[in-house]
């Protein structure tokens, strides 16, 4: 890809700066001109009444609106905000599981220290427990589903970023609430933990993922859209991956309460990185209206109406297939947390304070993949010089034929990992299983190349909230099967592994039949994208490096 030199970039703002008498730059308002500053007068300094130069005026948009800067943030916030919800987990239960444990032997949780954690372990005190969380994270999770969708045409009609903050701001709301539930346990019970979940109204983990989507969407140009969504989901793994280590030894010696205001820390720094970013989106200028205000009938039609033409989208064959893959995606990522630390100890009787190892295994194999091997293989397989029975026309059909070889490659994975009578054979399993790291960011990239720039938030709160349901089944599938697998026992006990495999054949016929598109009308973008980042993001001269 060809690199944007800094001084192109400069001369492309410049170009569209209101400073040279074009207004092309979107979202910079009242930028001072030499024709409206005042004039000085003696007695006064220079510097309170004089405009900014021209040149350090380039020098701001260069680097703000600059697109490599932008994507570089959207990385950092989206590896942040990982960070917090990684946080957040073990302190979490730690304080509710000492609560709960001097309930159950009838003591004030204010009286005294903490309960031996050995003493936590009873099996009323675990379900308990349990059921807390489950129907919390149910609640977050349905009202997550009921707001997204409404969220990504707000996103849609103001633009990404305000959006993106107030998701940002409900996350710090419900941890609050939270610790402040678990702060005054003799004041409110623990269940009023679930009230909490009324912060996700402001969006929730949903709505940052499909604003986050949106934002590189908007930004990166179709020949590396798909890499740059790799590099999202690499940031949020780099994350959650880090941060349950580094939680557990900020326990160790601190207690659960200052993690879990590193936490609410970790999520005010998401939102205040937010406020740095710049709008990506700009309303076409015949979509913006400026006549009178509509009454209220008129814009609950008007509401509805575009309701309706978010489920357009859907019209599309290939995000229609697309879609009913992301409701399938779920097994093969729950998979590789949680579940595989109990299957691991269980199957391979192995302390569970040693399966963290084996993640981290699988951890290092998958971003080695998508950080190298999947980049590698996207350029390689379009570059002419490449054989023939390995080339592929265009990134479109490139994304596509990648997308079904990493279902392929999931497929076999998971069956290994199914049938490995011994540890080495399942680590082997995870590491060929990693090469199919890129699926999600390949299919992402397809279903945006089906939908023009006005829909894409609406695409990706869609996408999001796919996951969500994936996600709600995907778990008790697991435990379901793992309970079938240990009761028939032998070579069963991996029968979980054996419904991932299958849940990933059934995405693989369906990508069969996704078509790439076959025209770029619907993948240009808007003329303002172009005014933002100060240069055209079509074709090859403008390829973002980053």
């Amino acid at each position: 890809m060809s690199e944007l030199s800094p001084d192109d970039d400069e001369n492309a703002v410049t170009e569209r700066t209101p400073l040279v008498g074009t207004s092309g730059i979107q979202g910079i308002q009242g930028s001072p001109t030499s024709a409206s500053a005042p004039a000085w007068k003696p007695g006064q300094s220079r510097s309170s009444t004089a405009a900014p130069s021209i040149s350090e005026t380039e020098v701001v948009l260069s680097w703000k609106h600059n697109p490599s800067f932008i994507l570089s943030l959207c990385y950092l916030i989206v590896l942040v905000g990982s960070l917090a919800g990684g946080f957040q987990q073990i302190p979490m239960t730690r304080i509710y599981e000492d609560i709960l444990c001097h309930y159950y032997y009838g003591k004030s949780p204010t009286s005294g220290g903490p309960i031996d954690e050995a003493l936590c372990k009873r099996d009323a005190i675990q379900s308990e427990l349990a059921y807390l969380f489950a129907f919390l994270e149910a609640l977050n999770a349905g009202i997550g589903c009921l707001v997204a969708l409404l969220w990504g045409i707000v996103a849609d009609r103001i633009g990404r970023k305000p959006v993106y903050a107030t998701a940002a701001v409900g996350m710090i709301l419900h941890v609050l609430f939270i610790m402040i539930v678990g702060y005054f346990p003799d004041t409110f019970p623990t269940r009023w933990i679930w009230i909490s979940s009324i912060a996700h109204v402001l969006g929730g983990p949903p709505v940052i993922g499909a604003c986050t989507y949106s934002i590189v969407s908007d930004i990166a140009p179709e020949s590396s859209r798909s890499i740059a969504f790799m590099r999202v989901h690499v940031a949020s793994l780099a994350g959650n991956l880090v941060s349950p280590a580094l939680a557990s030894a900020m326990i160790s010696s601190t207690g659960p309460w200052p993690a879990m205001w590193l936490t609410t820390m970790l999520w005010a720094l998401t939102a205040v990185l937010i406020t740095i970013l710049p709008e990506t989106f700009h309303r076409p200028s015949h979509l913006d209206g400026t006549g009178p205000t509509p009454t209220i009938s008129a814009r609950v039609l008007r509401d509805f109406s575009q309701l309706k033409d978010t489920f357009s989208i859907i019209r599309t064959v290939s995000v229609a297939l697309v879609l009913c893959i992301c409701l399938l995606s779920m097994p093969v990522v729950m998979c590789t947390l949680q579940f595989m630390v109990q299957y691991i100890s269980k199957h391979y009787h192995i302390p569970l304070a040693k399966t963290g190892y084996i993640q981290s295994v699988f951890g290092i194999a998958h971003i080695v993949v998508v950080l190298l091997i999947a980049p590698g293989v996207s350029r390689l397989v379009v570059q002419p010089t490449t054989p023939r029975f390995l080339c592929v026309a265009n990134e479109k059909g490139r994304d596509l034929i990648l997308a079904r070889w990493s279902y392929f490659i999931y497929a076999v994975g998971s069956f290994i990992l199914g049938v490995s009578p011994s540890l080495p054979l399942f680590i082997t399993g995870l590491i060929i299983m990693s090469l199919g790291s890129g699926s999600a960011s390949f299919i992402k990239s397809i279903a945006t190349s089906h939908t023009d720039v006005e829909h894409r938030s609406r695409l990706f709160s869609i996408m999001a909230l796919l996951d969500i349901g994936s996600n709600i089944w995907a778990t008790p599938a697991l435990a379901g099967l793992f309970t079938l697998g240990m009761r028939l026992g032998g070579v069963w006990v991996g029968l979980p592994y054996l419904g991932v495999s299958i849940s990933c054949i059934l995405m693989l016929v369906l990508a069969l039949f996704v078509r790439a598109p076959t025209t770029d009308g619907d993948n240009k973008p808007s003329p303002e994208l172009g005014s933002i980042i100060g240069h055209d993001t079509r074709g090859t001269s403008g390829d973002i490096t980053f």
